[in-house]
This record gives structure tokens, C-alpha cells and sequence, in this order.
């Protein structure tokens, strides 16, 4: 079987082979017994945005600790990125996978660089459901209607953000991209409301034993009152 296959995946969409952003992913493997389940999961996200990425976890047993590190840093350097994992400071292998990225000159990125889409990304979720259960009660439902198609836009448009530019740029570039019925409700319904629906969605699962959990709902709370004050000076046309 060509390794090659099982440890770079491609996201699967009309872009160019230049488009895409190959991503290096580290963190620690030694002494994690739930690596392999963390790099997947972290994997299948950054897929989900466009990234190509290598997945070291994945990697057959049976060779000496170097071996592998000489391998790694190879891959490393054919990318333009290296991905770090929240715990990658508490692992060697990392620190050096850092180091020689640095001296390669290569894009760093981390979950910081991911805040935005993941908040959109659960917004888009929650308000699909919200709307799909309203739609069906037959409530409200031009404004579940709207809300619905909105939410499968943005997720699709999150999807395509250009992986050269900030987070920032491309929430900037998807505002100016809505038509005007569009981006009303995105700022006054959507964004407006978002930071109270991720605060119901951390309540849910805040006595619960996923502390992953817990912390991601808990950084998407903070971004999505980041994202009302950047809508708070766009256009927007009030309904007649």
C-alpha cells in the first residue's frame, strides 16, 4: 500500500493544486495514549477548510525513534505550514519540528488561526437546527427560511476561505460578499444573537467529563462577542 496515500490528504473541492496550503501537524505522541484520535481529529478539520495536510500519527509501528524524526522533518520541509497542537511544547519531537519550521521560513499556525471558522462553523449548525425544528412547527418560518439558507452559505463559504490570507480578511471579504437582505440578518440576527446561543451550547456541556469540549465552547463564546463589535460599524439596511 503507497504510504504516501494514507498519511497526506487532500481536501476535496474545484480549487487548484496551487490553492492549497500543506500543512505539517504537530503536537506530542510519545506518552499520549489518545494521539491517534487526537491527530485525526485535527486532521479531519483542517481538511474540512482546504488544507492539505500530513498526519505523522499515522505512520506504521515498528521503527527507531530517529527514523521517524528523519522522516518528519523531510515531509516538513516540502510544506508551507506547520500546524501546532495545543500540547506541542510538552513534546521533543515538536520542539524540534518547531525549530526547523522556523529556520525553514514556514507558515506557523495554531487553533488561534481557526477561531473564527470554528465559531461560524457552530453558529451555522446550531441556527440550521433551531431553524429546521421551527420550519417544521411551521413558526416563524420565512425568517427559519432565510436563516437556514444563510447558515448553508456561510458553511460552505467558510469552507473556501483563502488560506493565504488572516481570518480577519477572509470574515471581512464574506461580509462584503452578502447581499444586502443577507447581510441584515447576519449582523442583527446571525452575529447579534450568536454569543447567547454558544453560551446555552457551554451550559450544555459544562457538566460534562469533555473538557475539549468545554474549552472550545468556552473560546467560541469569547470569539462570537468578538464578532458582534467588528460588525458593529458595517452597513446595514434597515427593513421598510
Amino acid at each position: 500500500m503507497d504510504i504516501q496515500c494514507i498519511i497526506i490528504e487532500s481536501a476535496n473541492d474545484k480549487r487548484r493544486v496551487e490553492d492549497y496550503l500543506k500543512v505539517y501537524l504537530s503536537g506530542k505522541i510519545t506518552g499520549d495514549s489518545n494521539y491517534k484520535e487526537k491527530f485525526a481529529s485535527m486532521t479531519e478539520e483542517l481538511l474540512s477548510y482546504g488544507y492539505t495536510v500530513f498526519n505523522p500519527a499515522v505512520l506504521p509501528d515498528g521503527f527507531e525513534y530517529e527514523d521517524y524524526m528523519s522522516l518528519d522533518l523531510k515531509i516538513l520541509s516540502k510544506c508551507d505550514a506547520i500546524f501546532l497542537l495545543r500540547d506541542w511544547k510538552n513534546s521533543p519531537g515538536a520542539k524540534r519540528e518547531y525549530e526547523e519550521a522556523l529556520k525553514l521560513g514556514l507558515k506557523i499556525l495554531s487553533e488561534d488561526d481557526l477561531k473564527i471558522r470554528r465559531t461560524l462553523n457552530q453558529l451555522c449548525v446550531d441556527t440550521i437546527k433551531i431553524s429546521e425544528i421551527e420550519i417544521e412547527n411551521g413558526i416563524e418560518t420565512e425568517w427559519a427560511v432565510q436563516m437556514k439558507e444563510l447558515s448553508e452559505k456561510i458553511q460552505k463559504r467558510v469552507g473556501e476561505f483563502d488560506l493565504t490570507k488572516t481570518e480577519i480578511e477572509n470574515f471581512n471579504s464574506l461580509c462584503d460578499e452578502l447581499n444586502s437582505d443577507e447581510r441584515n440578518y447576519f449582523i442583527n440576527e446571525f452575529i447579534k444573537d450568536g454569543d447567547k446561543q454558544l453560551e446555552y451550547d457551554l451550559l450544555e456541556n459544562i457538566q460534562t467529563n469533555d473538557d475539549e469540549a468545554k474549552r472550545r465552547f468556552s473560546q467560541m463564546f469569547v470569539v462570537a462577542g468578538d464578532l458582534v463589535e467588528m460588525t458593529a460599524g458595517m452597513k446595514v439596511y434597515e427593513a421598510v
